[in-house]
C-alpha cells in the first residue's frame, strides 16, 4: 500500500467544514468522492486540521492509502478535473507509511483578515470580517503576546468535552496593519474548536479600546469563557509544518 500526501486549498464558503457529515457538503466528503472515482477503490482521507464551516485553507494537508500505482503528477491532474472550482489539489507526493497528516504535524499556521473599510467590499466579503472601525494594532499585539506559550485554552474553545485536554501551545502571534485593515497570524501545535476565532474576537475589542490589553490573559487565568467570536469567513489555514 502507498501512502500519498496531498496539499489542498479551498474556499470554505459553501462547505459545512472539513470533516465528513451525512447529508451536507464537506471538504472531506467531496475529496474522497473524487479520489474514489479516480482510483476505483474505497478511500478515507486523514486531514491535518478539521476546519469549521466557512473557514478557508491554502495549505491544508491530507493523506490516504491506496494500492493503485498512479503517478502523483497524474493524480493531481485528474483530481483537479473532477473537483469543483472551490476545492483543488496543489500537489501530491508519496510519503513513508508512518506519515500521518494530523499526528505528524509540528505546528499549524492560521491567518485572520479584518477589513476595516467604511463600506462592504464585494471582493473581500467572502474572505474577511468587515469591521468598519479603527483598530490599534499595538494594543492587540501586546494583548496577544500575553497568551503565547503553553496554557489551558478552554476559555477560548467551544463544545469541548470536559474530560478532553484543552492545553495547547501558541508559538507565535503577529498583528499587522494592512491597507485594507488588520491581519492576525497565529502558529501553534494545535487549535481547539473555535479557538482562533474567539482569540480574534477578543483582540478586536482590545484594538477598539473596549477591553484592556490584559483581558485575554485574565480570561486564561480565571477560566472565564470568551464571548466574542469572529465570523468564519476571515479565517484561513495557511500552512501545516512537519
Amino acid at each position: 500500500m502507498r501512502n500519498l500526501r496531498l496539499q489542498v486549498e479551498y474556499d470554505g464558503t459553501d462547505f459545512h467544514g472539513f470533516a465528513r457529515q451525512q447529508g451536507v457538503r464537506t471538504v472531506q466528503g467531496v475529496l474522497e468522492s473524487a479520489l474514489q472515482a479516480t482510483l476505483n477503490e474505497p478511500v478515507e482521507i486523514i486531514g491535518a486540521s478539521r476546519t469549521d464551516a466557512g473557514v478557508h485553507a491554502r495549505g491544508q494537508v491530507v493523506n490516504f492509502f491506496t494500492s493503485r500505482p498512479i503517478p502523483t503528477e497524474r493524480l493531481t491532474e485528474i483530481l483537479n478535473r473532477r473537483l469543483p472550482m472551490d476545492l483543488k489539489v496543489v500537489r501530491a507526493q508519496e510519503v513513508s507509511a508512518d506519515f500521518h497528516a494530523r499526528f505528524s504535524a509540528k505546528s499549524r499556521v492560521y491567518r485572520y483578515s479584518v477589513y476595516t473599510g467604511a463600506h462592504p467590499s464585494v471582493w473581500k466579503i467572502r474572505y474577511a470580517w468587515h469591521y468598519p472601525h479603527a483598530l490599534k494594532c499595538e494594543a492587540m499585539q501586546a494583548a496577544l503576546e500575553q497568551i503565547l506559550g503553553e496554557h489551558d485554552f478552554r476559555p477560548f474553545s467551544v463544545k469541548i468535552p470536559a474530560e478532553k485536554s484543552t492545553v495547547r501551545t501558541l508559538y507565535r502571534g503577529i498583528v499587522r496593519s494592512t491597507r485594507a485593515g488588520v491581519r492576525i497570524e497565529l502558529e501553534g501545535n494545535g487549535f481547539l474548536r473555535g479557538m482562533v476565532r474567539l482569540i480574534v474576537g477578543e483582540l478586536v475589542r482590545v484594538g477598539e479600546g473596549k477591553q484592556g490589553i490584559d483581558s485575554l490573559r485574565e480570561r486564561l487565568e480565571s477560566g472565564r469563557q470568551a464571548t466574542h467570536m469572529a465570523p468564519a469567513q476571515g479565517l484561513c489555514l495557511i500552512r501545516v509544518k512537519y
